[in-house]
């Protein structure tokens, strides 16, 4: 084996060894990441959580686990266009992630009732769109309180 073809192979051995080394670095990175997301939406600080899985999810954009927290992170930071895109995505990668779709209908519905809370200030209860939101107001009202009351809701 002649000198050059050596320096050679041990520059590519270098590279791939050195290759190695930023994946495990990058690894341990995306873990303490993932702890510092978990514990920042745990402590209730959204905004940090949502930092925190956005990296994770452009790092690992097919993991539907991260997407979805991400989603609960919007949610919870009362931001309901990111958390329903963020469970869409969850969705778009598990289709049977079933509590996205849970998280992703209540977090609609809620944006409807405050659809509807608006209408009320510019369409007038006496016309008769006016008393179809009136109605779909007070049936999303009982729905959400179904939701938050689940025993109440089993026994009627």
């Amino acid at each position: 084996m002649t000198i050059p073809y050596r320096c050679m192979l041990v520059a590519l051995l270098l590279v791939a060894l050195g290759g190695c080394a930023a994946t495990e670095h990058s690894v341990n990175d995306l873990m303490q990441t993932r702890k510092s997301a978990y514990l920042a939406y745990q402590e209730g600080n959204y905004s940090e959580a949502i930092k925190q899985f956005n990296q994770l999810v452009a790092a690992m954009p097919k993991d539907s686990d991260l997407w979805f927290r991400l989603g609960n992170a919007y949610a919870r930071n009362l931001q309901p266009r990111q958390a329903v895109l963020a469970y869409e995505n969850a969705l778009l990668r598990d289709p049977h992630l079933k509590k996205a779709w849970y998280n992703m209908g209540l977090v609609q519905l809620k944006e409807a009732l405050k659809t509807f809370d608006e209408m009320a200030q510019y369409v007038s209860p006496d016309d008769p769109i006016g008393q179809q939101g009136v109605m779909m107001r007070a049936r999303l009202i009982q729905l959400l309180q179904q939701q938050e009351n689940p025993q109440t809701s089993s026994k009627q």
